[in-house]
């Protein structure tokens, strides 16, 4: 961790604090889906109650309406065949019980027409009728919802049969208070019951979000620089968090080691030819104060000098290079690309300076595209590596062709690169050893042993493959080969 100064941490608490403001509340959202969760389930029970309800009032009055409908019923009977009916006292009496509604009825018959109640009410069920069936519906009637039993049945004689139709009906008042106290009493408990479930969620989003204040805590308690593992027990839902700042913070770690490492890399690049410009400039001043020396050796010391900067000068952009490379390698992801375009940029970016070493550099290939998934600027360093390595030590053999040749083909599977000198070539025991970071083989030969420990990060980071061959009859061919593209349809 880096420390801020009090003037940026004061402006960070401030950002910080604005960001707090904007930033959406987790546990407000689990308080808010646990309310309208809530809601709804207590409306529907609402819903249910109130039909319930209105299907036990019905239920209960509709009892008293069938006892008042049976005994009119029992006292209708045919007197010299005409139907005639004593209606009961106790009928009434039953239906007396909902004091505040009103009764109507009529008994009619359908051969005989009306005989008693009220002559106006016609009302019929909605359903076809049904002898001796009892039929109950709401009706309005007299400017007011009233609920009617309805039946119709035969009645006989020896010498006639006549059908008898019953309407008996009763206004919805006392139902509808009966209905509503339910409803009410049911509604309370349910209102309690969400209250008390809210108020439970409240609870529980500041217990479910405690393992969460738990890790910024542990974060926050700990001293600068500390990136070892967060160790404390966890519930499975937060596991898979404290895994993922785990390994966020094992990279990090490592990111920092690799940085720590590459500055010691520099450092260690950079010493020796700064020492050995030291050493050429103070001898080249020695060789200008001395009145003897002649101007050949003062051009030879400045020329030195001039060498030793150019050597120090690729050190410093191989360095730089491989500083980009790695970077690139840890926050961008592999792309769609053509192979070719970094390879044929590499050759020509090192025709030239190979031309004026000596050596003659071409490039063999027959494809118009091989699709990869890459990163284009990191394989270009690599084949620019590649190159100037086959390059360099071409330049050492002149019995051999000064010669370096890049071949690209195409398998069934992946695509293969060659790099091909005609050098010495590097003894067997030594191939496993080039890849090293700071080995190399001769130190006559100019280098920093870093190009090819770069090549192989590369290959590792584009899962490829790289192999050391023999040329024929002696030089060092590197052969690298990335895996094609393969789209969804080459699959089926």
């Amino acid at each position: 961790m880096w420390q801020k100064s009090p003037n940026h941490q004061s402006l960070s608490e401030e950002e910080e604090s604005k960001a707090l403001k904007k930033a959406p509340s987790l546990r407000f959202r689990f308080i808010l889906a646990g309310v309208l969760v809530i809601g709804i389930i207590a409306s529907l029970a609402i819903n249910l109650i109130f039909d319930y309800s209105q299907k036990l009032a019905d239920l209960s009055y509709d009892r008293l309406l069938r006892s008042a409908l049976l005994q009119m019923d029992e006292n209708v009977g045919l007197i010299r065949n005409e139907v005639s009916i004593d209606i009961p006292w106790s009928a009434f009496a039953t239906l007396a019980q909902a004091e505040e509604d009103r009764v109507f009825y009529k008994v009619e018959s359908l051969e005989q027409g009306f005989i008693t109640g009220y002559q106006d009410l016609n009302s019929f069920p909605p359903n076809p009728p049904v002898l001796d069936q009892i039929q109950f519906y709401d009706q309005m009637f007299s400017g007011e919802m009233v609920r009617f039993a309805w039946v119709q049945r035969y009645i006989t004689d020896p010498e006639t049969a006549q059908t008898v139709r019953i309407i008996l009906g009763q206004t919805r008042l006392s139902r509808e208070e009966m209905a509503a106290a339910v409803t009410q009493k049911a509604v309370e408990v349910v209102v309690l019951i969400a209250l008390v479930a809210i108020t439970l969620i409240i609870i529980g989003s500041h217990l479910v979000l405690r393992p969460l204040h738990r890790i910024e805590r542990a974060l926050e308690e700990r001293v600068m620089g500390d990136l070892t593992p967060i160790d404390i027990n966890t519930p499975k839902e937060t596991h898979h968090l404290k895994v993922a700042i785990n390994h966020f913070m094992a990279r990090l770690q490592a990111n920092l080691e690799q940085l720590e490492n590459y500055t010691a890399d520099a450092a260690h690049q950079l010493r020796t030819p700064l020492a050995s410009l030291r050493a050429l400039a103070e001898n080249a001043r020695d060789i200008g104060y001395s009145n003897s020396a002649s101007p050949e050796k003062q051009h030879q010391a400045l020329e030195s000098i001039v060498q030793q900067c150019d050597t120090l000068s690729q050190t410093v952009t191989l360095l730089l290079n491989q500083a980009v490379v790695s970077h690139r390698l840890q926050t961008h992801r592999l792309e769609l690309m053509d192979l070719l375009v970094p390879i044929t940029a590499s050759c020509r970016e090192q025709a030239l300076t190979a031309l004026r070493q000596g050596v003659h550099l071409s490039l063999e290939c027959e494809l118009k595209e091989s699709l990869i998934l890459g990163d284009s600027f990191s394989i270009q360093q690599m084949m620019q590596n590649l190159i100037e390595n086959a390059v360099r030590y071409s330049q050492q053999d002149q019995d051999a062709p000064a010669e370096v040749i890049v071949q690209v083909m195409e398998f069934d599977l992946f695509y293969r690169i060659k790099v091909i000198d005609y050098g010495e070539g590097i003894p067997e025991s030594e191939k496993e050893r080039v890849f090293e970071r700071f080995y190399r083989g001769r130190y006559d030969v100019a280098g920093t042993g870093v190009g090819l420990s770069m090549v192989r990060d590369i290959v590792n980071h584009h899962s490829a493959r790289v192999n050391i061959l023999n040329t024929e009859p002696k030089g060092t061919t590197f052969q690298v080969d990335f895996a094609k593209h393969r789209f969804d349809g080459d699959n089926q």
